[in-house]
């Protein structure tokens, strides 16, 4: 005999009152709330037109909320800003690097953080088996932590993309 737990008999009820077309909606309602931002990131590029084996740098511009600050890299018992890009079979990802912060950085009272627009720039490399007029999305995930004077808030990820073409 299946078990079926208190969440998926209230989804079974509501589908049945509802209708079929009505299980993606009252499945919906089950899932957790997506998570609060305190920052916005927005992909840019060097250039959108890249030719084979030629370097570009993808940056992730980010902006803390009003008296917000976010941790950078060196920060102890908090988590550091990073962002991470999923593989494409079209390019190749350099070390990502990460701006000097403007906040801190002098001992555990006083981590290193960012309170004020940064860029994280990633260098990639279109590699020479990638066809002209491919279009290759980069996709990648930045994950920090952000604090303001009062609290500190849960680890979020913030999804960032770049669209480049291949001359």
């Amino acid at each position: 005999m299946r078990k079926v737990s208190a969440a998926g008999n209230v989804v079974a009820a509501v589908c049945l009152v509802l209708g079929a077309a009505s299980v993606v909606t009252a499945s919906q309602l089950l899932l957790a709330k997506p998570a609060v931002q305190h920052a916005s990131v927005v992909g840019t590029q060097t250039t959108s037109s890249v030719a084979r084996g030629t370097t570009v740098t993808l940056w992730a511009e980010v902006t803390p909320h009003p008296s917000i600050h976010v941790y950078a890299e060196g920060a102890k018992d908090f988590t550091a800003v990073s962002l991470k890009t999923t593989p494409h079979s079209s390019i190749s990802v350099g070390a990502v690097k990460y701006p000097k912060p403007d906040l801190g950085g002098r001992g555990l009272d006083d981590p290193p953080a960012y309170s004020t627009a940064f860029r994280i720039g990633v260098p990639v490399s279109i590699t020479s088996t990638a066809k002209s007029g491919e279009v290759v999305t980069v996709a990648g995930a930045l994950t920090y932590q952000a604090c303001d004077d009062r609290l500190c808030y849960p680890v979020t990820s913030a999804p960032v993309s770049w669209t480049l073409t291949v001359k």
